[in-house]
C-alpha cells in the first residue's frame, strides 16, 4: 500500500515537474524571441545614430552648410542672381 502511496506522489510530483519545465521553456524562447527584436531595434538605433554624427561632422564646415542652404532652399546671398542653363534644342527639332 505505501508503494502505490509513494509511486502516486512521486507520478504527480514528476508531472507537476514536466509542466514546469515545459512552462520555463516556453517564456525561455519568448524571452529570446524579444532579445532578438531588441537587439535589431538596438542595431537599426546605433546606425541611425552614426548616421546623424556623419551629416552633423558634414555641416560643421561652413563650406559644406552653404551648399546644402543653396540645394535644398535655393538660398542666394544677396546682389547674387540665378542662372537657369536650358540645353541647346537638337537639329531635328526635338528635345
Amino acid at each position: 500500500m505505501t508503494k502505490i502511496v509513494l509511486t502516486a506522489i512521486l507520478s504527480v510530483f514528476l508531472i507537476f515537474l514536466f509542466g514546469q519545465i515545459w512552462s520555463f521553456s516556453g517564456k525561455a524562447r519568448e524571452a529570446e524571441g524579444r532579445y532578438a527584436g531588441l537587439r535589431e531595434e538596438l542595431d537599426r538605433a546605433r546606425e541611425d545614430k552614426e548616421a546623424l554624427e556623419r551629416d552633423f561632422e558634414f555641416y560643421l564646415n561652413p563650406a559644406n552648410l552653404e551648399k546644402e542652404l543653396r540645394a535644398r532652399f535655393n538660398y542666394r546671398l544677396p546682389g547674387e542672381k540665378l542662372i537657369i542653363i536650358v540645353p541647346a534644342p537638337s537639329a531635328s527639332g526635338t528635345p
